[in-house]
C-alpha cells in the first residue's frame, strides 16, 4: 500500500523506522532515507515530491557528527510520532 497524504506517507516511514531498528542489519540507507522524509515532513513539505526527488547524494555535504544529531532527534521524533498514532488509532501502549 503507497499512501499518498503527508500523514499517511509518515505512517509508513514510521512502520519503516520500527523494522530498521528491529533488524540486525545495517540499514544505513533506509535510515537517512528516513531521515530526510522526516526532515521533509517536519517543515511542511509535500512527501510525494520529497519521496520521488530523494537522492542518497545530499548526504555527503554533511558531517557524520551532524548526521549522528539528526538521528538521535530522529528516535526522539518517532517515540512522540508513534505515541501519537497509537493514541489516533485506540491503541494503549
Amino acid at each position: 500500500m503507497v499512501s499518498t497524504s503527508n500523514e499517511g506517507i509518515m505512517t509508513e516511514y514510521l512502520m519503516k523506522y520500527g523494522a530498521i531498528q528491529a533488524s540486525n542489519k545495517e540499514r544505513r540507507a533506509d535510515l537517512l532515507e528516513t531521515l530526510h522524509m522526516t526532515d521533509c515532513y517536519r517543515a511542511g513539505k509535500d512527501l510525494r515530491i520529497a519521496r520521488q526527488e530523494y537522492d542518497p547524494a545530499i548526504w555527503n555535504e554533511i558531517s557524520p557528527a551532524q548526521i549522528d544529531a539528526k538521528l538521535s532527534d530522529l528516535s526522539r521524533f518517532m517515540a512522540g510520532f508513534a505515541r501519537d498514532r497509537a493514541a489516533l488509532w485506540g491503541v494503549q501502549l
